[in-house]
């Protein structure tokens, strides 16, 4: 008589049989939505599976565990809104899973033109038993949770910036024209003046005035604080050290310290410095066929608010830092200023890598 197995120790597919799933490798895609998971699964090329569940971690681990019992999981998703606790609960549970970068998969015209939820996460599982993807960095959940503190700053930032453009509008649509002497003012005490007395004079407008000059002061004293409280930060045992090193370069200060010490974290996670720069973003995008080699200009790709604040820092190194300024001169005599400036940029990203791994300050002046 044939010996009877279960659905969960045997998957038929053409002419293969896989009996026992003990120390084989199943390959498991995962497309991540609000409420649920499609999960796709690979072993040896063979569809085992394609099933769209709830999404919860606890379902999908045991999902796993009764199909396919014994089986070593290697599992990948596409980083998205949620985040990386999907990863941490399946790394717990045992199983590999990577995230990776939603550009960085591959797909085929005919994924393109037929997407579902079961053709992406068929996609993610044949890439990983591929070997085609590579997974991005995970940050430990401390870091992760200390991050949201610079990035909510610069969402103040952008809030503050759009209340006074508002303001700004407002002024100009009612036909008022700020005096000249305070254009250029850096909305200094005597500019918040004016625009009381010019809320004073209209009975109508006033209300609409002071609330704007309200929010813009909330959200001020609001970002104030956050500031306050990066600096607490920075001052503990974890930063402090790196903070102070990579405050040694010019144009770098307090807030930006923290942001490249929250938004990269240990810079030995990096190879090269080429890797650190790829992840910054002060390299070019270039295309290259045949003869034709283009430069496309500086990517798309990459930290963008990490890239800024290492553009504004390397205007203020050439004003102070003879070394810089020198690099900046030969390098305008044959490119634009802004092009030569990233290339500045670039230096002093790599002056701040250095700083961090050999643990000395930075000194003006010195060609490295």
């Amino acid at each position: 008589m044939k010996q009877q197995t279960s659905a969960a120790t045997e998957t038929v597919n053409k002419s293969k049989t896989i009996i026992d799933f003990t120390g084989k490798s199943i390959f498991v895609g995962i497309d991540v939505h609000l409420k649920d998971y499609q999960v796709a699964c690979v072993h040896e090329s063979i569809n085992l599976g394609n099933h769209r569940m709830s999404a919860n971690a606890d379902i999908l681990i045991g999902h796993l565990k009764r199909r396919y019992p014994g089986a070593h999981f290697k599992c990948v998703y596409e980083s998205c809104a949620w985040g990386f606790e999907l990863q941490r609960k399946l790394g717990k549970a045992g199983m590999e899973c990577i995230v990776v970068h939603a550009a960085d998969v591959s797909t085929t015209d005919k994924e393109r033109r037929r997407k579902t939820d079961p053709v992406d996460a068929m996609k993610l599982a044949r890439g990983l038993e591929a070997g085609s993807l590579e997974g991005i960095h995970i940050p430990d959940e401390d870091l992760q949770k200390e991050r949201n503190l610079m990035r909510y700053r610069q969402r103040l930032t952008w809030d503050l910036n759009r209340s006074k453009n508002r303001l700004k509008s407002l002024l100009k649509y009612q036909g008022y024209t700020i005096p000249e002497k305070l254009v250029k003012s850096n909305w200094s005490k005597n500019f918040l003046t004016w625009v009381k007395e010019v809320a004073d004079k209209d009975e109508i407008l006033q209300p609409v005035f002071l609330l704007e000059l309200e929010q813009i002061e909330f959200l001020r004293q609001l970002k104030l604080k956050t500031e306050r409280k990066v600096r607490e930060l920075m001052n503990s045992d974890k930063y402090k050290a790196n903070a102070e090193l990579i405050m040694s370069l010019p144009g770098l200060g307090p807030v930006n310290a923290m942001l490249y010490s929250l938004e990269v974290g240990d810079t030995s996670r990096f190879s090269s410095f080429h890797n650190l720069n790829s992840f910054v973003g002060l390299c070019p995008d270039k295309h290259s066929s045949g003869e034709t080699d283009r430069s496309l200009g500086i990517t798309r790709r990459g930290h963008r608010q990490l890239r800024r604040v290492l553009i504004e820092a390397a205007w203020i190194a050439i004003k102070v830092d003879p070394a810089m300024l020198d690099a900046y001169k030969e390098l305008t005599k044959r490119m634009t200023k802004n092009k030569a400036i990233v290339r500045i940029a670039r230096k002093l990203l790599r002056r701040m890598r250095a700083v961090l791994i050999t643990k000395i300050p930075y000194q003006k002046g010195v060609v490295a």
